[in-house]
């Protein structure tokens, strides 16, 4: 396992991208609607400051080997519509988790989400040599879950008063895997979903 920047990942409909500072004013845009930060451990990216020194966390944890960022954008337009990652890189233990997901509120249940999942875990099972693929979101975003389930990845466990929300509340976290020898299977139904003429895939945000 390396997740060694930098890392495109192009899909049909989205590709993503190395997360740039550059990238800020676009995803400024993105982010516009409240909606996109009800659950957010990242707290409300809408003022610009916020959404910079978001970006520099990022590039600091990409820095530090820990984390690999992406902007998601339209494959057609090159319009930036959210931001993803790799985080709690384990190469020792050949695991990772993808999360800090956050899509522009319009894309919401289409295929970008869809997409954007099969790229990040093709990336992580099949060049990356990953064994385990984790998610982790809030007990209280019900949304999300329904999401990350309807990628095949198992509910594991809840983690009680797991981190701390932007209001300074405990947030308890359900998590969520999926296994090398599951992949196979995970990726026929991502496949299959995006075959759909519309595909029914709620943003996943952390």
């Amino acid at each position: 396992m390396e997740f060694r920047p930098p890392v495109t990942l192009v899909g049909r409909v989205v590709e993503l991208r190395p997360l740039s500072r550059e990238h800020a004013p676009a995803l400024l845009e993105a982010a516009r609607s409240p909606e996109i930060w009800a659950h957010m451990l990242v707290g409300d990216l809408r003022d610009p400051d916020r959404m910079r020194a978001a970006i520099e966390e990022l590039l600091s944890a990409q820095g530090a080997g820990t984390d690999l960022p992406f902007t998601v954008v339209e494959a057609r337009t090159g319009l930036p519509l959210g931001m993803t990652r790799f985080l709690g890189i384990d190469r020792r233990h050949r695991r990772v988790e993808i999360g800090g997901t956050w899509y522009e509120r319009s894309r919401w249940r289409t295929a970008v989400n869809t997409e954007s999942k099969l790229l990040l875990l093709r990336h992580a099972f099949e060049t990356e040599g990953c064994h385990r693929v984790e998610f982790k979101t809030d007990l209280l975003n019900g949304r999300s879950q329904r999401a990350i389930e309807r990628l095949g990845a198992r509910r594991e466990g809840l983690f009680r008063e797991h981190l701390v929300r932007p209001d300074g509340s405990f947030r308890s976290s359900v998590c969520y895997g999926i296994l090398a020898d599951e992949w196979p299977a995970v990726r026929a139904r991502l496949a299959r979903a995006l075959e759909r003429p519309s595909t029914a895939a709620p943003a996943v945000p952390d």
